[in-house]
């Protein structure tokens, strides 16, 4: 049976004081998730495969972050049509309900049922045992799994106690960091197109091409080498876009579609 228990308190652990600089550095960078493997690392004898994740529900999950062996990535698909439904991390979720409230499970391959299962995602890969945290937040839970391969055994209770104590750390920033990174992605020339199209309704195809480029920093050079046409159709379409749009820079064209 799958060892539960929910997390009442964290002992001080100054091992984890110096990471918590790193975890904030990594926020809005998108390397949350190496920073927590390279801490995970440090704090035990090592791990085969990690995985961060939010979820709504026990059915509705999104992985955040993963590092694993290539063959168990292509079995997410697999995981999620398959092997979900009847996977024992289910059970953890209630044991975690209130905002900030914290459980963990520790599983090893006699606790998984399914053979199938246990064997592409345990057997397979050797191993030993897999330790789930969930947290609670105000609309959904934030959690991380960490496994073992059999070369290093089981985890102790001072690892358990060390990665505890990072994912109370490290989970609360998840959501910013997933918000975070998707205000700072730079959007495609496509997608600017497309909201050109939805929100300036009175510019012509070509001139939401060029806009589009226009806003994300490309010269007239790069503009007319990439869509095929003259430089000086690049500066035709340009200008009647800004006296269409009532704009005068490229930044005023962004500040149109960038949200």
């Amino acid at each position: 049976m799958a060892e539960i228990r929910k997390i009442t308190h964290t002992r001080l652990n100054p091992a984890i004081d110096p990471l918590y600089d790193r975890l904030l550095g990594s926020l809005g960078s998108g390397r949350l998730g190496g920073v927590v493997r390279d801490c995970v690392e440090a704090l035990t004898a090592g791990v085969r495969r990690i995985y961060l994740f939010e979820a709504t529900s026990a059915d509705e999950d999104a992985l955040r972050y993963y590092h694993c062996e290539p063959q168990i990535a292509v079995l997410f698909a697999d995981y999620a049509q398959q092997y979900k439904q009847i996977d024992p991390i289910r059970d953890l979720y209630d044991s975690a309900i209130r905002p900030g409230s914290m459980a963990l499970q520790r599983i090893g391959p006699g606790d998984i049922r399914s053979v199938a299962f246990r064997r592409r995602f345990f057997d397979e890969g050797g191993i030993v045992e897999r330790v789930s945290i969930v947290q609670r937040g105000r609309d959904c839970w934030r959690g991380m799994n960490v496994a073992r391969h059999s070369s290093g055994g089981t985890f102790s209770d001072r690892e358990i106690d060390n990665i505890v104590a990072l994912a109370r750390l490290a989970l609360p920033m998840l959501p910013i960091s997933v918000s975070q990174a998707a205000s700072n992605r730079v959007l495609s020339p496509t997608e600017l197109e497309e909201r050109f199209g939805m929100r300036c309704a009175s510019l012509t195809q070509r001139q939401r091409q060029v806009c589009a480029r226009a806003a994300l920093g490309l010269s007239v050079e790069a503009t007319s080498i990439e869509l095929g046409i003259a430089k000086s159709s690049v500066v035709t379409f340009r200008q009647r876009a800004y006296r269409r749009l009532g704009v005068s820079s490229p930044y005023e064209l962004l500040g149109l579609v960038a949200h």
